[in-house]
């Protein structure tokens, strides 16, 4: 399972269509929320809230953030993916092997942060980095209290919405999502 929660977050990196970005996402956290299902009924409820909850909510910021046109990537998507692949690859060598699923997808959610442009996508990034640190939750032996399931989903929810209106203000004085053009801007 913990393969496939990397296959998604490895596929956020690859495609274009902000829309598919968000159901990847929303396959991961519902995979984790399945995971979940063996170590504690109240963490994979919270998971799978997760999993409707957000994609919902940028939905709707996609819905009022238009991009006029493609927002062009720095590098090619199989230069982003390789890129991605061997850091998260590199991060699993580096830790225990209980934990390697986990740690892969923290660096695979930083990756996508790090290699796409366009805001939304940035976004997508934190939350595939945090869906890797409830994957290492449930790694540990005996898993981790769904107390800090629901902190981290509902700190996740605040960024998502601050964030969401971050985003909206730079599309409205922007007109795209394209956060290279942030560069641009002085005092």
């Amino acid at each position: 399972m913990a393969g496939l929660i990397l296959a998604l977050g490895l596929g956020v990196v690859l495609v274009r269509r902000r829309s598919l970005a968000i159901a990847l996402v929303s396959a991961q956290s519902l995979a984790l929320g399945i995971m979940a299902l063996d170590h504690a009924a109240v963490a994979a409820v919270v998971l799978a809230v997760k999993a409707v909850a957000l994609p919902a909510l940028l939905v709707a910021v996609v819905r009022r953030t238009r991009e006029p046109r493609l927002v062009a990537a720095a590098a090619g998507p199989l230069v982003r993916l390789a890129g991605a692949a061997a850091a998260a690859g590199l991060a699993a060598a580096l830790v225990p092997p209980d934990v390697r699923g986990g740690a892969a997808v923290v660096v695979t959610g930083l990756a996508i942060v790090v290699a796409r442009r366009p805001i939304l996508f940035q976004l997508l990034g934190v939350i595939v980095a945090e869906n890797g640190l409830s994957l290492l939750a449930l790694s540990v032996p005996g898993g981790l209290s769904y107390v800090i399931e629901l902190g981290a989903l509902l700190d996740l929810a605040l960024v998502v919405v601050v964030a969401s209106f971050f985003a909206r203000r730079i599309h409205l004085e922007l007109g795209t999502g394209d956060t290279e053009l942030l560069r641009g801007l002085r005092d």
